[in-house]
């Protein structure tokens, strides 16, 4: 029996001494990854304004004075309207486009405002990090004819979605409107 008893003391050791965790398995939910389209611009034709967007994204004008610029790749569309004002108009239309933002906007949303490289229009980027539908939006104008503004639209979101996994886009998205904005500029 005494020689059993260290066999016996080891054999107990060493079962104790074993990994009891489960097996590893994979998450049953995986985000995938989101490709960036890359920073390639090109000037937007037949319009009024002049500014550049993304080269990956279609540019289509569902009626007079607006331009949808989508990200099918995506599932985003950025709806944008091109408002001709006089002096006298201008400040009611900015007062109304600057309602409109703030209605859509969720708790946390930042206001910036955008240096623009031609000098004639001042812009603000709005950005709301809790917003599922419309993370960013803008406004600009160049304070005698034209209020730009714009909203960017997630198309197939469900009401659900973490918001962490639309953050590439919406960072994606952020640099190019400031892009967009960046380059506005009259004929």
């Amino acid at each position: 029996m005494r020689r059993l008893m260290p066999i016996i003391l080891i054999s107990a050791a060493l079962l104790s001494c074993g990994d009891r965790r489960p097996a590893p398995v994979p998450r049953p939910v995986a985000y995938p990854r989101i490709a960036d389209p890359g920073a390639v611009y090109a000037a937007v034709d037949s319009l009024p304004l002049r500014f550049e967007t993304n080269a990956a994204a279609t540019i289509s004008r569902p009626r007079p004075g607006w331009i949808d610029i989508s990200y099918p790749a995506w599932h985003v569309t950025v709806h944008v309207t091109l408002t001709p004002v006089s002096a006298a108009d201008i400040d009611g239309v900015t007062a109304n486009r600057t309602e409109r933002m703030a209605l859509n906007m969720a708790d946390g949303a930042a206001a910036e405002e955008i240096s623009l490289t031609s000098g004639q229009f001042r812009a603000v980027l709005l950005r709301s990090p809790e917003s599922r539908a419309t993370p960013l939006q803008f406004i600009a104008t160049d304070d005698s004819a034209w209020v730009v503004s714009g909203s960017a639209f997630f198309d197939n979101i469900p009401p659900d979605a973490p918001i962490d996994s639309l953050a590439p886009v919406v960072g994606y998205l952020e640099r190019d409107l400031r892009h967009t904005l960046t380059t506005i500029s009259s004929r």
